[in-house]
């Protein structure tokens, strides 16, 4: 219809009305476009909202975890350092104390992997997501929590404890058995706020058959490569915990932020 108006205002040479008609056209298109740039502006907004949240919560799931990790390596350092002190004194002289250092011994070379939650960080990359939610500073730091970290982590826990292979092989195989299956009855959820590992342990009583326990200590303190081994050991351990606490400082640092930007 306006197209018909602007013809016959041409054909009757009426300018003004060629003027208005004109005007209301670019009009009418401009607002369009604003109001396209409106809706992709909102829809983009939504997205970015959406795309937080889910980091937010991984991360948070990341504390959880590392709460979780950070108490279970204090049980085995603490263990470690029993055991330390064990081969540095005299043999044990009560059938209590002697269980208590082979199950020492063994937790001492407790492992339990951890790393980022990269899942929804990986999903915001591989889909181009990450400027919705991440400013080039703020992409930087999450390239160091999810990927340099996770390196980290990797190389650290590549290569296995030398000392969990030879105290593994020292305590009679019926010994670990039993100790593994106090672990696994114990009742907890890595990733539950509030979980309390320092029970991992607690309630782990001697084999029935003592004569094996007493076997593996008689093993464990004979052993001059146990010692030597233990002290690599410690190192591990201690590098380990102030990973953890790097990375617990890491993912609490990108939540408080992530939720400032909101």
């Amino acid at each position: 219809m306006i197209l018909r108006r602007i013809t016959s205002a041409f054909r009757k040479q009426d300018w003004f009305t060629v003027g208005i008609e004109t005007l209301i056209v670019v009009f009418g298109v401009f607002i369009g476009l604003q109001v396209n740039n409106w809706n992709e502006a909102r829809q983009h907004r939504i997205e970015a909202e959406s795309s937080r949240e889910r980091l937010i919560a991984d991360l948070r799931a990341d504390l959880d975890a590392f709460a979780v990790r950070r108490q279970w390596y204090e049980e085995v350092v603490a263990a470690a350092l029993r055991v330390d002190g064990a081969l540095r004194s005299d043999p044990p002289e009560t059938t209590e104390e002697t269980w208590r250092f082979v199950l020492d011994s063994w937790i001492a070379g407790g492992e339990w992997p951890f790393a980022p939650s990269a899942q929804i960080y990986k999903e915001l990359q591989n889909a181009g997501d990450l400027d919705l939610i991440a400013s080039g500073s703020m992409q930087r730091r999450l390239r160091d929590y999810y990927e340099d970290s996770a390196n980290e982590i990797e190389i650290s826990l590549t290569f296995r404890s030398a000392y969990t292979d030879l105290a593994r092989q020292l305590i009679e195989g019926r010994i670990s058995m039993h100790i593994a299956d106090c672990l696994s009855a114990a009742s907890f959820e890595p990733s539950l706020p509030g979980t309390n590992p320092t029970n991992f342990y607690k309630d782990c009583p001697p084999p029935e058959d003592f004569a094996l326990v007493m076997r593996s200590a008689a093993s464990l303190r004979e052993s001059a490569e146990l010692r030597s081994q233990l002290n690599a050991r410690l190192g591990n351990l201690s590098g380990l915990r102030s990973l953890l606490e790097y990375l617990d400082r890491q993912a609490a640092s990108l939540v408080s932020d992530l939720e400032t930007t909101r």
